[in-house]
């Protein structure tokens, strides 16, 4: 068990991983912070020949960072490699006993992400995003370590500079960047991120309704889904305003995220005592589908049609999935 080392996260754009000749940086163009995108295998290989780093929202939580790589094996090898992300201070590097505490999860709470590739020089991408909460985090130097098997491999703290250049330049699975942050206008006082998939094989109509209760007037409460602009939608709550309904079109194997969110616009994070935030997930079902029996019309859930994308005054929709959040 080791480093993966037929898996190149680049240090620079021309870094072709040949050890001795590579053009080394600390700004790998493979460690990618990034709104969420639909397609992340096919829009990151589309782009390798770019650093399509975005700065991190220091005032958000649910930042996601790509990482991307290219296999290097012989042809026809199979080569499957765990990606680990650290966060570390600038001056850190030579003691990895500090910054490995200082682990990022992917958006789906695991350790570490996947990557797999059987082609060679085929530019493979985790099969999660990593979501870095900047809120909590005081850290942007960021290293990845790339394994063969599902464990971590942290190096000894390192002697000497020697120890350390050698180590980031010999293995290719290795990389440093350090990401740039800027204070987004927002400061959110809630955001939570929710999975959102579709396994089908076509583009599906779905719907997303948020509701809440014991929010003060004036605040705004939102959901969005960068990767489906359609789905993006916010309104102030007021006593008439307690809830919201966006539909869109769900690509065909869509598997990602929606954020649902709110905040006062009084530049101080918190949430009111027993306020709580719904957020609801309902599907379009035709007639001759099983579950027609039990959906309901836009009619019956008290919307009107002509602001949903994909749905008519016919269509149906059925609840598929729900989260609440209660603030005690």
């Amino acid at each position: 068990m080791g480093y993966q080392n037929n898996i190149l996260i680049r240090t620079s754009l021309g870094d072709e991983g040949v050890i001795g000749k590579r053009q080394f940086s600390y700004q790998s163009p493979d460690m990618i912070a990034h709104t969420q995108v639909e397609n992340p295998d096919e829009y990151f290989k589309g782009n390798y020949d770019k650093d399509v780093n975005m700065p991190l929202d220091k005032n958000s939580g649910t930042n996601f960072v790509y990482v991307r790589g290219k296999n290097k094996a012989a042809n026809g090898v199979a080569t499957n490699g765990y990606v680990w992300l650290y966060c570390c201070g600038s001056s850190l590097f030579m003691e990895p006993s500090l910054w490995s505490s200082k682990k990022v999860y992917t958006a789906d709470g695991e350790s570490c992400a996947f990557v797999s590739s059987d082609v060679q020089n085929d530019i493979a991408v985790i099969n999660k995003p990593f979501l870095l909460n900047v809120l909590n985090n005081q850290y942007f130097c960021m290293v990845v370590i790339v394994t063969d098997e599902k464990r971590e491999c942290i190096p000894e703290n390192f002697a000497s500079y020697d120890q350390f250049n050698y180590w980031v330049r010999t293995n290719i699975g290795v990389a440093v960047r350090n990401f740039n942050v800027v204070k987004g206008k927002t400061i959110y006082d809630f955001q939570r991120l929710d999975t959102l998939s579709n396994p089908s094989d076509k583009e599906e109509p779905a719907m997303i309704k948020v509701s809440w209760t014991g929010l003060p007037d004036g605040y705004t409460v939102g959901v969005k889904c960068d990767a489906i602009p359609d789905l993006g939608k916010s309104v102030k709550s007021s006593e008439k305003v307690r809830s919201l309904a966006t539909a869109a079109m769900i690509p065909a194997g869509f598997d990602g995220y929606v954020e649902t969110f709110a905040y006062n616009d009084d530049g101080k994070a918190g949430f009111p005592e027993n306020a709580q935030i719904d957020t609801d997930f309902l599907t379009s079902v035709s007639f001759n589908q099983k579950c027609y029996q039990f959906g309901k019309t836009l009619q019956e859930l008290g919307l009107e049609p002509a602001e949903h994308i994909g749905l008519t005054e016919t269509s149906k929709l059925v609840l598929t999935g729900e989260c609440s959040t209660i603030f005690v």
